[in-house]
């Protein structure tokens, strides 16, 4: 802005200062964040977009037809999380298994684990039924 133009308002100030940091660190040409969009168009419905778009330095019918949509749905979206942390609790304790072999004969057999495989189970039974018969 000009010497002889009126100071911003601060939110505005700031806004406009979010973007030049973004047009310093980014190729000309490059499509703004929506972050920063939502924000220009919450300062649009504030201050008016002719003033938001020259304070931003952006379309100003761009930032007009955004203003109307904006209108019309409920929330921007939520930003990615740059971060999510994930607590791993204690282990849940394995009830086990109990294997239980029974022949005509009366015989029975009971074997019980904490924490077997399916393939170790059925290996285990497999044997002990084929040793009996």
């Amino acid at each position: 802005m000009s010497p002889s133009s009126p100071a911003l308002a601060p939110d505005l100030a700031a806004a406009a200062a979010a973007f030049s940091r973004w047009r310093d660190g980014t190729r000309a040409g490059a499509r703004i964040p929506e972050a920063l969009w939502w924000r220009a168009v919450e300062l649009a419905g504030t201050h008016g977009v002719a003033r938001v778009a020259a304070a931003l330095r952006l379309d100003y019918t761009r930032l007009k037809r955004r203003l109307a949509a904006s209108a019309q749905s409920v929330a921007p979206p939520a930003p990615a999380p740059a971060f999510v942390e994930l607590t791993l609790g204690p282990e849940p304790s394995a009830a086990g298994c109990v294997l239980a072999l029974c022949d005509g004969r009366g015989r029975s057999l009971r074997i019980q684990w904490s924490r077997p495989t399916a393939s170790e189970v059925a290996a285990l039974a497999r044997s002990l039924w084929e040793a009996t018969v």
